[in-house]
């Protein structure tokens, strides 16, 4: 490698240039493989360490030659005081701008004079290093020839209280060995990983001094004085980084010994603790030991001297037990604190364990990020964690031992005055007298029992004091350890954990392939690993004797299931158990084969070791696939199930078998490499064939659930969202394939099992979804069946007719299904769905929180933070965008739920329901908007301006579609038209079908449709038939010959209102005799009906029974008449006469629905003779 040559004002530096070939050299070290890296760690590091103290050498020898002396702290702040205006005024911006560059340049100093700090003391300790490191072997050694017996004797002879102040002593001093301890091994840590944040100081340290260089190179080039503060700026920013640049050098130099010094002082203080340790074990059962020796004592002296028949005297005998008793619970209540004492000390030593692991992660994450030895560090402090385990009833154990010590608190009150006490119990104590003989027994018995109590009392508290803080420390180190869990998880999650494959690494497959195969590990690892398994293989012989009973049962279970299938269909044998029973039948068949693999998984699973236990793993999970897949295809036979009760096409049935099998078979090899390789961090990169199986297995599988998918479309319908939504899931496997291409394996073997799981519920969700779909429509068409006999009976019983058999309805279509109850039971099954999805990545959901480090906007001053509260991470748009989906997805399912479940129970006015519904989806879209911008962080008083410009603009550019959305909310709040009202707008008739944001829908009475927007309805004159009342009235005009009797006229209209059940009796019906015309009499008949489809048909009624009415009384229908000539050639003329025409008899009057039904209202506008008005 060609050495550079760096010039720092215009001289060139060889120390400068050493050090930047020693970090290329580093760099040449580091560029390894990860085997290597942990096989060389310590030869690399010792070259390195040589390779580094030559260049600092050579970097001090040349430091004289060309160094750039730094402007003093007193040469700055003098200048300081010159930029400064003298009349207390505030600079100008140009002067402004110097006194922070100079400002910054005495911040420099001062982190030079804390570089140079570190320095010293980094010399001082290198330089009594020696001798720390004889006295550390020393007391090392001294430690070893110490007898413990030797001390226990001599704790043998010491007093209770002596012992407990040596208890609390040796306590104390092993807090504080393990408070030091931890001190040590977080300084070994950061001796561990210190190589690396050298490399990374002297990169930069070098960099800084180059820029540095070169800024100095173009101030002296222009001539810049030495006292303007950019050149005093630029000189302090070199003397920083050439004092880091020694600092780096000089720790990475001494490392090796300072981290053998720091593994010295580990080792014993190690030893101390664990000789403190047993220390204070031994003084705890001697304090144990003296306790109970004295109370034993006092028990035994308060009555030794006293007559036997004092002795044995009832009172006497009751205070001895009482005695005995709180004697023994002194004993208990000392073992169980000494118990607890044990208990923290435990507690504590995993506590400070997570909390050296949580400080090694800090520091290797800091140290080698970006590096696939991560990932094993990781991987391997993940290991380390101590397991967790919560002492449950700590709590109440403590609220019980409070109460315990205010009962003796008690206690002791009434102990206070011995004989007074031992008196009253004499003189309370039925038939005795007091008796001086049995006093004095009885005060020395109570005072015995006190000095227990002062005994007893703080034991309680001391072992209260010691509950409470295990209680903490238990809480700490649950809290500690997960969020330390959860944090290495989210670190490997993200990080890779082997390099990406390249061309190379494809080149050389087959090579790789062949020497696996027949040098590979795997053939050594299951003999050389291999042992017979233990009691525990015995959990899978259940399984193993289910699957043959499942075997002799077979035949039973077909004949069953043809049973079932021959009652589909007909009505009075098929119920929707049939189909439950048949899935249950089915799947019972289909369990054998995957029963005998788990039986042997578990068998190796529990049984086993090592190697037997990963593929007893693989087995079990391979049998669950092969259990779901099998139970799928047990289902989608010729004539089975899907065929017999879902209706499915046998064609898409037989796709779907199909491809199932192929799913399984690409499901086998994924599932027998991914759980054993993830567990054990094999890295695949050197496992050739196991990455191959696996991405083959990863890209049957796409293709597989791709086939299902495209198969799946035509029986569901066309639909987009449901059709991409399916081949997403089907380019998951790709998409783990391409994470372990990447070298992120760990994160696509994570992901394998549940992907699996989400794939078997999806499945059951289908089928359970089905299964709801065939047991609804059985009971509507039993309910058409009992509708169907109830008319029957109803009609029976009426015309006394006798009854025929019954013939059976054929299948209803799904279509005809109840569309609430559907409605209600897939929302029910979709929360069951997304309910299970969640349970299942759960566990896994915290890792997304390492997306809230990974900023799109306003992170480190990019443009556009200023319109944010903060910065937008990767985090916030992927919320934002399920945000979005759930407000869409609501917005279109949860109004017209709402309808169905609430709405259609409640008394509404026509078209309430809509606008309830239209109004709830205008507010769902509107709040589901503000929380995806509230998500991003939107700031609001940024952008309310540009909210009210594009307001405007869009009002002015827009006004008549903003009118309309305004008018479209006005007419669902005030509701001058609903839903199913008839209106007339000018010349259009018709009735309201849908009302839109903008516009609103008008079906007329030709099955058009007309889209008119909503202002008009706001700003137009309209008739609206059914507002308030479907009440209208009908004016029909006839005309009789001048001259007929106008009474009877009048009174045969009236007849013929009076007989027509569609006309209305209040209002009544009138006649009127209006005028005489020039050839008629014109009456009017002004009607009044009920609904406006009876208008055209009240009026073709009456017009006939009124044209018979007056045929019948001989008056004639007033017309205009006309006489007819024909005149021939010869002068001759002939009158053509008229023949009048009647219709034939018997003539069947039109049929009409009844009176009410919804119809064309006919002329609404006006009419003539004959018409309606």
């Amino acid at each position: 490698m060609p050495v550079r040559q760096v010039n720092c004002g215009g001289v060139a530096t060889p120390a400068i240039a050493l050090s930047a070939i020693c970090i290329e050299n580093h760099k040449n070290f580091r560029g390894v493989t990860d085997d290597e890296v942990f096989v060389n760690v310590v030869s690399r590091r010792v070259g390195m360490k040589v390779l580094h103290i030559v260049c600092l050498l050579v970097a001090l020898l040349g430091s004289t030659a060309w160094a750039v002396e730094p402007p003093t702290r007193e040469a700055i702040e003098q200048r300081l005081e010159e930029l400064r205006p003298a009349d207390g005024k505030e600079p100008d911006a140009a002067a402004q701008e110097k006194i922070d560059t100079l400002q910054a340049a005495l911040e420099d100093l001062a982190a030079k004079e804390a570089a140079k700090a570190r320095l010293e003391d980094l010399e001082s300790r290198v330089e009594k290093a020696p001798a720390e490191l004889r006295e550390l072997q020393q007391a090392l050694s001294e430690n070893q020839d110490d007898t413990p017996a030797a001390s226990l004797e001599a704790l043998e002879s010491l007093d209770l209280e002596t012992l407990e102040i040596r208890l609390k002593e040796a306590s104390a001093a092993l807090r504080r060995d393990q408070d030091r301890l931890s001190q040590i091994e977080t300084r070994l840590l950061g001796t561990q990983t210190l190589p690396e944040r050298a490399q990374q100081g002297i990169s930069d340290a070098t960099q800084a001094v180059e820029e540095s260089r070169r800024t100095l190179e173009d101030l002296a080039a222009r001539d810049v004085d030495e006292s303007d503060p950019r050149h005093m700026r630029a000189r302090t920013q070199r003397a920083l980084a050439e004092q880091r640049l020694a600092l780096y050098q000089r720790e990475l130099a001494t490392n090796s010994r300072l981290r053998e010094l720091a593994q010295q002082r580990r080792d014993l203080l190690e030893r101390r603790v664990t000789t403190q340790e047993a220390k204070v074990l031994t003084l705890q059962r001697l304090v144990d030991q003296r306790r109970r020796e004295r109370s034993e004592q006092a028990i035994a002296e308060a009555v030794q001297d006293e007559p036997d028949d004092v002795a044995s005297h009832p009172l006497v005998n009751e205070a001895q037990k009482a005695n005995r008793e709180m004697s023994l619970e002194l004993l208990r209540v000392t073992s169980r604190a000494n118990e607890l004492v044990r208990q923290g000390l435990e507690v504590r030593r995993q506590l400070d364990q997570v909390r050296q692991l949580q400080r090694g992660m800090d520091e290797h994450v800091e140290a080698i990020r970006g590096s696939t030895l991560l990932s094993r560090i990781l991987r391997e402090l993940r290991q380390a964690l101590p397991k967790v385990e919560v002492r449950g009833g700590l709590k109440d154990e403590i609220a019980d031992w409070r109460l315990r010590q205010f009962e003796l608190d008690r206690q002791r009150e009434t102990l206070k005055d011995a004989e007074a006490l031992a008196r009253k119990r004499m003189e309370s104590a039925a038939g005795e007298e007091v008796s001086s003989a049995l006093v004095d027994p009885l005060a020395q018995l109570f005072r015995a029992r006190r000095d227990l109590l002062d005994q007893l009392e703080p034991t309680y508290g001391e072992m209260l004091s010691t509950a409470i803080e295990l209680q903490l420390h238990q809480q700490q180190l649950l809290t500690t350890s997960r969020s330390l869990r959860d944090t290495i998880d989210k670190q490997l999650f993200w990080v890779a954990n082997a390099r990406p494959l390249d061309l190379a690494w494809l080149l050389k497959l087959p090579d790789h392939l062949r020497t696996e195969w027949r040098e590979g590990e795997w053939r050594h690892a299951l003999p050389n690993h291999w042992t017979m398994p233990d009691s525990g293989a015995l959990l899978g012989v259940p399984l193993l004797l289910a699957a043959a009973g499942l075997l002799l049962l077979r035949r039973t279970l077909e004949r069953r299931l043809l049973k079932l299938h021959d009652e589909i269909g007909h009505l009075r044998r098929d119920s929707q158990a049939h189909t439950p029973k048949a899935i249950l039948f089915n799947a019972l068949l289909a369990m054998p084969m995957p029963l005998i693999l788990a039986g042997i998984g578990l068998a190796l699973l529990f049984g086993g070791q090592g190697v037997a236990r990963d593929i007893g793993w693989s087995l079990a999970q391979i049998a669950l696939a092969w259990a779901v897949v099998a139970w799928a295809r047990r289902l989608l036979t010729a004539d089975g199930v899907a065929v017999r009760q879902f209706y499915w096409p046998p064609a898409y049935v037989a796709v779907l078998k199909r491809w199932l099998f192929w799913l399984l078979a690409s499901m086998i090899p994924v599932l027998l490499v991914a759980p054993p390789a993830r567990d054990a961090g094999i890295n695949l990169n050197y496992r050739p064939l196991a990455m191959t199986v696996l991405l083959a297995g990863f890209l049957g599988m796409s293709l597989a659930l791709t086939k299902l998918i495209m198969a799946h479309t035509p029986f569901f319908g066309v639909k987009f969202f449901r059709l991409v939504l399916g081949l997403a899931m089907a380019a998951v496997p790709l998409l783990l394939g391409g994470l372990v291409v990447s070298g992120y394996a760990y994160t696509a073997l994570s992901l394998v099992s549940r992907f699996m799981i989400t794939l078997y519920v999806l499945g059951v969700w289908i089928l359970v979804e089905a299964a709801v779909v065939r047991g609804l429509a059985v009971a509507a068409r039993r309910l058409a069946y009992r509708r169907a006999l109830a008319r029957r009976r109803a009609l029976q019983e009426h015309e006394g007719e006798s009854g025929l058999d019954v013939v059976e309805e054929p299948p209803l279509d799904m279509q005809q299904v109840n569309q609430q109850s559907l409605r209600l039971a897939k929302l029910a099954l979709l929360i069951g769905f997304l309910v299970v999805l969640y349970l299942v990545w759960a566990d896994l959901l915290t890792v997304l929180g390492y997306l809230e480090q990974v900023m799109l906007l306003g992170g480190d001053g990019e443009q556009g933070a200023d319109l944010v509260g903060g910065a937008v991470s990767v985090a916030d748009a992927i919320v934002a965008l399920l945000v979005v989906a759930m407000t869409l997805m609501l917005a279109r399912n949860l109004p017209g739920l709402l309808e169905v479940m609430v709405l259609s129970r409640l008394e509404l006015k026509q078209g309430s329901a809509y606008a309830i519904s239209s109004l709830l989806s205008y507010t769902i879209v509107g709040t589901g908007v503000v929380m995806a911008l509230g998500t991003l962080g939107v700031s609001w008083s940024k952008l309310q301006w540009l909210v009210a410009a594009l307001g405007v603009g869009l009002g002015f550019g827009l006004q008549e579609i903003f009118a309309n959305f305004i008018s479209g909310l006005i007419i669902l709040f005030e509701r001058p038209v609903r839903i199913g009202d008839t209106i007339t707008l000018g010349n259009l008739t018709g009735t309201v079908s849908r009302i839109r944001i903008r516009a609103t829908t008008v079906t007329d009475f030709d099955r058009k449709e007309i889209i008119i927007p909503n202002k008009t309805f706001v700003t137009d004159q309209l008739i609206n038939w059914s507002l308030s009342d479907n009440i209208t009235r009908v004016i029909l005009t006839y005309g009789v010959e001048l001259g007929s009797d106008h009474r009877l006229v009048q009174r045969l209209l009236q007849q013929a209102a009076d007989e027509n059940g569609r006309v209305l009796r209040d209002p009544a019906p009138e006649t009127f005799f209006m005028r005489y015309s020039a050839n008629a009499m014109e009456f009017e008949l002004r009607i009044f009906v009920n609904s406006l489809g009876d208008r055209l048909y009240a009026t073709d009624e009456l017009n006939g029974r009124v044209g018979e009415l007056l045929a019948e009384h001989d008056l004639d229908i007033a017309f205009n008449q006309m006489d007819v000539w024909l005149h021939r050639s010869d002068g001759a003329r002939t009158k053509l006469q008229s023949r009048s025409f009647t219709s034939p008899s018997g003539s069947d009057e039109p049929r009409h629905p009844p009176p009410g039904a919804a119809g064309d209202p006919g002329d609404v506008d006006g009419g003539g003779d004959g018409g309606g008005r």
